[in-house]
C-alpha cells in the first residue's frame, strides 16, 4: 500500500484524473481496496484517504513477472528524498477505553497464537492457506485487515482477544445473543467469537431464565372430517352478563348457541344432548380444559354416546381454533345486530368464501329462508359432491397456513430439540399461576 501511494505521489502530474491500472505483487490489496475504509486499520485507512483523488484499479501480478518494478526497486538513487507527511502510525492506545492494566494484559498475555500471528503480520504472509501454521489459519481471511502496534494485533479498529483473556471478555457480555453479538462485534474479534457468545448465552442461568419464549410453531390445521356433524368444538362464553354454549361443526362451519343457566357440567351435557338430538352425535368432540368438560360427569356422558372427546393443551386456547373462532364471530354479530336469531341466521345462510356454499348448504343440503326475497328455486334441497367440497375447504386451509407461517418462525431453534429424559428444561408460568 505504501508503495502505491508513493508512486501515485511521484506521477501525480501523470495520472491525476486519468484511470490507472496498478499492477502490485502483494494480493490482499485486491481485497483491501474492496472493504469499506472502516473496516480497514487505521494506518490503512489514512493511506487510501490520500488516494481518494485518484481513479486507481489494483491487478495482483506475481513479482517475477513484474521484471522492471523488480529491477529498480534493487537499484536505488544515493540520493535523499523528502519523507511522505502523514504515514507515520499514530498511536492506537488513544482509540481503546480500557484500564492501563487490561492494556499491559492484552500486551503480555498473549501465548503462542498471537506471537506466531504478530510475526506473520509483520514478516508477510504465505501465498497459500495450506503454509500458514494451523494455529493463525482462522486468521488467514482476515489477514488484509490485521495489524499490529505496541504488542497489541488488531483486526480494523477492534481488538484481537488473546486466547487467555477471552473468557474474560465473554463475562463482561450480559445481553442477550444478538446484543451480545453487536456490542462483541464493535470493539473486540477472534475466530469464532460468534459460536461462543452463543453457547456463553445458551448456558447461563439467567440468560435462560429471563429470555423470551420459544416462537409459536407453524400452523398444524386439522384434517377435514369426510362428513358433516362429523367432529364438532364446544366452548362456553360470555354476553352481556350472561353464559352461552357454542357449537361448531368442521366441516361446515355451522355454529350453535345456546344460553345456559348456570356453568354446571350436567347443564352443559344437558344443552349438548339437545344439539346432538337435531344434528346427530358426532364422532369427535374438541372443547378447551374447562371443569365442565374435564368433570367426571361430563366423562360419563361422552362415552355412553360413543364420542371421542379430545382437549386443547392447557393455556393455548389458539390449539381450539374453531370453538374460539365461533366464539368471536358470534359476539361480533351480537354486537352489531338488535336481534341475536336474525344474526345468526344471516351468518348461516352466507356462503363460505373457500366453497361458495352456505354452513346450512354444507350442513342441511338446503338454502334456509331468510328475509332478503328468495326464488322458491333456490329453496328446493340439492345435493353436494363432498369430496370436491372437502378438496376445496383443504385448499382453504392451506392457503390459510401460507399466510401464519409467513409471521411466525418457520422452526424451533434445533439447540432445544430433540429432548431426552433426564434433560433439564425451564418452564414459563401462565400469567396468573400461583407458581
Amino acid at each position: 500500500m505504501l508503495s502505491i501511494v508513493h508512486a501515485c505521489t511521484e506521477f501525480h502530474h501523470y495520472i491525476f484524473g486519468k484511470q490507472v491500472t496498478v499492477y502490485n505483487n502483494h494480493k490482499p490489496l485486491e481485497d483491501i481496496f474492496k472493504k469499506s475504509l472502516l473496516s480497514t486499520p487505521m494506518r490503512i485507512q489514512r493511506m487510501r484517504l490520500r488516494l481518494q483523488w485518484y481513479d486507481l484499479k489494483t491487478q495482483y501480478r506475481r513479482g517475477k513477472n513484474m521484471e522492471l518494478p523488480d529491477t529498480l526497486s534493487r537499484a536505488q538513487l544515493k540520493c535523499n528524498t523528502p519523507e511522505l507527511e502523514g504515514l507515520e502510525c499514530v498511536s492506537m492506545l488513544d482509540h481503546i477505553a480500557v484500564s492501563d492494566e487490561k492494556y499491559d494484559e492484552l500486551q503480555t498475555r498473549t501465548g503462542e497464537e498471537l506471537q506466531e500471528l504478530q510475526v506473520r503480520i509483520r514478516q508477510g504472509w504465505s501465498v497459500h492457506r495450506r503454509d500458514v501454521p494451523g494455529s493463525i489459519q482462522p486468521y488467514w481471511d482476515s489477514r488484509s485487515q490485521l495489524t499490529v502496534y505496541d504488542g497489541v494485533v488488531y483486526k480494523g479498529p477492534r481488538v484481537v482477544v488473546p486466547p487467555s483473556m477471552r473468557k474474560y471478555m465473554l463475562g463482561l457480555i450480559t445481553s442477550g445473543t444478538v446484543k451480545s453479538k453487536q456490542r462483541a462485534r464493535e470493539v473486540l474479534y477472534w475466530p469464532g467469537m460468534s459460536s461462543e457468545i452463543e453457547e456463553m448465552v445458551r448456558n447461563c442461568s439467567k440468560c435462560v431464565e429471563f429470555q423470551n419464549k420459544l416462537p409459536r410453531l407453524p400452523l398444524s390445521p386439522t384434517e377435514t372430517p369426510d362428513l358433516p356433524f362429523e367432529q364438532v368444538g364446544s366452548d362456553i362464553f360470555e354476553f352481556e352478563s350472561k353464559q352461552y354454549l357454542v357449537i361448531v361443526d368442521y366441516y361446515s362451519k355451522l355454529i350453535e348457541v345456546d344460553e345456559l343457566k348456570d356453568p354446571r357440567s350436567r347443564t352443559v351435557i344437558e344443552t349438548l344432548k339437545a344439539q346432538f338430538s337435531r344434528h346427530g352425535i358426532p364422532s369427535i368432540l374438541r372443547t378447551d380444559n374447562g371443569s365442565q368438560y374435564t368433570a367426571e360427569q361430563f366423562k360419563g356422558f361422552y362415552e355412553s354416546y360413543g364420542i371421542s372427546h379430545r382437549t386443547s393443551s392447557p393455556h393455548t386456547p389458539y390449539s381450539n381454533g374453531e370453538a374460539e373462532r365461533a366464539v368471536q364471530t358470534v359476539k361480533r354479530l351480537w354486537n352489531k345486530a338488535p336481534d341475536k336469531h336474525l344474526a345468526l341466521l344471516d351468518y348461516r345462510t352466507t356462503p363460505l368464501e373457500s366453497v361458495s356454499l352456505s354452513p346450512e348448504q354444507l350442513l342441511m343440503g338446503r338454502r334456509p329462508r331468510n328475509l332478503l326475497p328468495t326464488s322458491k328455486l333456490l329453496l328446493v334441497p340439492k345435493a353436494h359432491d363432498p369430496n370436491q367440497i372437502k378438496q376445496r375447504l383443504d385448499k382453504s386451509k392451506a392457503f390459510q397456513k401460507f399466510h401464519y407461517d409467513k409471521k411466525r418462525a418457520t422452526s424451533i431453534p434445533t439447540h432445544h430439540f430433540p429432548l431426552v429424559p433426564g434433560d433439564e428444561v425451564r418452564m414459563q408460568p401462565h400469567p396468573g399461576s400461583a407458581r
